[in-house]
């Protein structure tokens, strides 16, 4: 009885998931502050507050999670959430803004590490850890039909009315809260010595730094996430000043959905002909190339091909480095290091972000992602030459 409760957490775990990526207000949430009279500077603070909460709460959620429990505090995730866009529905001036913000970094931050864990421990005690990559890159599978709904129909939405994406959204939400009530909390190894948040921290950073797999994935990480991140994150306004029409940002979303859902999917096949040294080295080249490519073009449509195309690098990315960690850290760690991987890439986030709203106001999306691309450079060579011998 026991061990259906738990093969349960499986399509439970799914089903929340996918009834939380109904994000309608996704493909056009930054062209919603704009005609809100927002600019790209006020822009990134909204992402630089994010940043700064996210910092302050990654690890001790992570914390949390291996000492309270992974349900209690992927249940505190969803509420968050909700908060999150209630507060952007009845959003009066910026301030309603910055809390929405606020609230998304915790929401975000008590779901990192704490989804892997859950869904990791769970495997773990049907004794079926091996499976791990395979039924976690499944989850990309189940989302992809809320995603194309929401996505597809979010800028004739927004046309509509400009709230609706927003209310839709907050209905689905609500109800993959309730599915998260319903999970089983699965066993896990706590550590015999009960320590306090803080000493939790030190040991695990201690731990990564003096592991040297894991101190080379987190530099890969941290590189790798700028680039994809800030894609991400800009990409909206990247591509209206490119004059790509508002909607096809939905389609553009949607093809980037998709291609993230295949490419995730099919890194369990290729990881068994090529080994993380060289899957990792095709994502930093990869999504190097199609940088070079944005930067380069005045064509909004090679411009959207190439914000897509860089879902490619990213689906593949999310499940290597989710397997890659997991196998060199125990349970009781687990929640804990994965978020302190998150934790430093959200300090580097919060760095770059203010300058990248301020370089694009000044000159346009087009000089921030410039930069990124020196970076990702000097490291695409980095790594070839010397860091993939780490990994």
């Amino acid at each position: 009885m026991q061990n259906k409760q738990i093969q349960s957490n499986i399509w439970k775990y799914y089903l929340a998931t996918a009834l939380a990526y109904f994000g309608f207000f996704t493909p056009i949430i930054q062209l919603f502050y704009l005609d809100h009279g927002l600019t790209i500077t006020k822009i990134a603070i909204l992402g630089v507050v994010w940043s700064i909460v996210r910092i302050l709460v990654e690890v001790p959620s992570g914390v949390l999670a291996d000492k309270w429990g992974r349900k209690k505090v992927f249940a505190i995730s969803s509420i968050f959430a909700v908060f999150q866009i209630i507060m952007i529905i009845y959003a009066s001036n910026y301030w309603y803004f910055i809390f929405a913000s606020i609230f998304s970094a915790i929401s975000f931050s008590f779901l990192s590490g704490t989804n892997t864990a859950f869904f990791y421990d769970t495997l773990k005690q049907l004794k079926k850890e091996n499976e791990f990559e395979k039924l976690w890159a499944r989850q990309e599978i189940f989302v992809q039909i809320p995603l194309i709904i929401s996505f597809l129909s979010s800028g004739f939405l927004y046309k509509f009315a400009p709230l609706l994406p927003f209310q839709l959204s907050l209905v689905f939400l609500i109800a993959s809260f309730l599915i998260v009530l319903t999970f089983r909390e699965p066993e896990y190894h706590r550590a015999i010595e009960e320590v306090n948040v803080f000493t939790h921290f030190k040991q695990s950073m201690k731990f990564i730094w003096d592991n040297k797999f894991l101190r080379a994935m987190l530099l890969f990480s941290v590189i790798f996430s700028i680039g994809s991140d800030l894609s991400y994150g800009y990409g909206q306004i990247y591509l209206k000043q490119l004059a790509l029409p508002v909607v096809l940002f939905g389609i553009a979303y949607t093809f980037k959905s998709l291609f993230c859902t295949i490419f995730a999917n099919l890194t369990p096949a290729i990881r068994k002909k090529i080994n993380y040294e060289g899957i990792f080295g095709v994502q930093i080249v990869l999504i190097t190339i199609l940088f070079y490519i944005m930067v380069l073009t005045n064509n909004y449509l090679i411009g959207a091909i190439c914000f897509i195309l860089i879902a490619i690098p990213h689906g593949m990315f999310s499940i290597s480095k989710d397997s890659y960690i997991n196998k060199h850290i125990e349970s009781h760690h687990r929640a804990t290091v994965t978020s302190m991987f998150s934790f430093v890439i959200a300090l580097s986030l919060l760095i770059l972000e203010p300058v990248t709203g301020y370089l694009a106001d000044l000159y346009t999306m087009k000089f921030p992602f410039f930069l990124i691309t020196i970076l990702l450079s000097i490291y695409s060579v980095y790594y070839l030459v010397y860091g993939r011998k780490k990994i």
